[in-house]
């Protein structure tokens, strides 16, 4: 199965999943700049697929699923959105389970190559930082750092996706 047809197959099971905005308590993710074309990517609104009761379960906010066309391969990318303060082991299972989630929706058998995302507003305390910057994402038998990046600021995504060192 080539890229695209599973993209097909993920936007399908996606159906009416998908995110109609990109915004969680005051924290907005911007689409712009991104490398894919929006032909190319679709978006999991987690919380819609996914509604549990948000004491007993974390999850990730999005999962962007796109082919990046200059590296012709599909990518996960799990995204939490904090506004307020940023508490890295909550951070770290939520973007734990969004992979999780993301390997589950890829049909089987096919290469994903995952960018774990927190997107956070206001400025990180140095104890939280440190822990996100030493934490490792398991996905597929391998580990991914968690790249990080601001709310509402212009192409946040795509500058987060950027600083990644695993592809």
């Amino acid at each position: 199965m080539n890229l695209y047809e599973t993209l097909d197959e993920i936007r399908q099971w996606v159906g009416d999943r998908k995110a109609k905005s990109y915004t969680r308590q005051g924290c907005k993710v911007s689409l712009a700049k991104l490398k894919s074309k929006p032909a190319n990517r679709v978006v999991l609104d987690v919380d819609v697929a996914f509604s549990t009761d948000k004491a007993k379960t974390s999850q990730c906010d999005f999962i962007l699923f796109h082919i990046d066309d200059e590296q012709n391969c599909l990518i996960g990318v799990p995204m939490e959105l904090k506004s307020g303060s940023v508490n890295a082991s909550e951070a770290v299972a939520q973007l734990q389970e969004g992979a999780r989630i993301a390997d589950n929706c890829t049909p089987k058998g096919t290469e994903i190559n995952l960018i774990p995302v927190l997107i956070h507003g206001r400025r990180m305390h140095t104890t939280q930082r440190n822990k996100l910057r030493t934490a490792r994402i398991k996905f597929r038998g391998e580990e991914f750092p968690i790249n990080t990046t601001r709310c509402g600021k212009k192409e946040n995504l795509a500058l987060a996706l950027a600083k990644s060192t695993k592809r």
